[in-house]
């Protein structure tokens, strides 16, 4: 990827996406996914769970036509995931590719439509700290809004003109796009790259970051300039309370 530096608007923000992006966890989601069909005889494929991922669970359901038994199916998946969660693999690269930007002073952070208690559960393997993680808990409505990536940036102290999204759904590049900040897809993820975006071509090149430059002078909508808006609805989380899966987080299942 020819990446595109400007000293003065260096990312100073990096943000990920979790699923397809810092880890591999197809294979958990869909032995979760199995459980449900399994336990409550819901016959919708995989696939078709697969396709919509990316979103808040609510969000799928209804997507899926599944609405009205959103809680029961949560339930199971959610408890199956959980049990899962520490072992699901990161990509190849990437935990060196996020010391390296920890250790050239870009401060870091998640925005996924996974649950909480599973979010930590898998950040846990990572030795770098994070600044902010965004589930669908906070209360917000979760992407494509721009809410998650704007309530992420306040929580960092950061501009959204200095922050960088990488993700692998459409739905992570149209949340980029309405809040205002630079996408990158995440080419090794499990959705393809909207027209026009820029790629990075492996896990490798997210150490790289540091030498973007965050596209200066892009607008939110209505035309106005795109900053981190409102207050941090959480402190900032950093390595121990990252590190911190308590069991009490288990009665979560969103």
């Amino acid at each position: 990827m020819a990446i595109a530096t400007d000293p003065a608007t260096r990312c100073r923000l990096a943000l990920f996406d979790l699923d397809g992006v810092l880890v591999d966890s197809r294979d958990a989601m869909q032995e979760a996914w199995e459980a449900v069909q399994r336990e409550l005889g819901v016959a919708v494929p995989f696939a078709a769970y697969f396709r919509e991922i990316g979103r808040p669970f609510a969000d799928i359901m209804e997507r899926l036509g599944l609405g009205e038994r959103r809680e029961e199916i949560e339930g199971v998946y959610r408890a199956t995931a959980l049990r899962t969660a520490a072992r699901v693999p990161a990509f190849p690269g990437v935990a060196a590719a996020l010391d390296r930007l920890a250790v050239a002073g870009v401060k870091l952070g998640v925005v996924t439509s996974k649950a909480r208690p599973q979010t930590y559960g898998t950040l846990a393997q990572f030795d770098v700290p994070f600044e902010t993680i965004q589930t669908p808990e906070d209360g917000h409505p979760g992407k494509p809004a721009p809410w998650p990536l704007l309530i992420a940036a306040s929580e960092a102290h950061t501009d959204v003109e200095e922050s960088v999204f990488v993700g692998d759904m459409a739905v992570d590049c149209d949340a980029a796009r309405n809040a205002g900040m630079r996408f990158l897809h995440a080419a090794w993820g499990y959705g393809r790259r909207p027209a026009g975006v820029e790629q990075l071509q492996s896990a490798d090149e997210i150490g790289d970051l540091m030498r973007l430059g965050a596209t200066p002078g892009r607008r939110g909508r209505g035309g106005r300039p795109a900053r981190a808006a409102g207050s941090a609805s959480e402190p900032l989380l950093g390595t121990e309370e990252r590190q911190r899966v308590g069991a009490a987080e288990t009665r979560g299942t969103r």
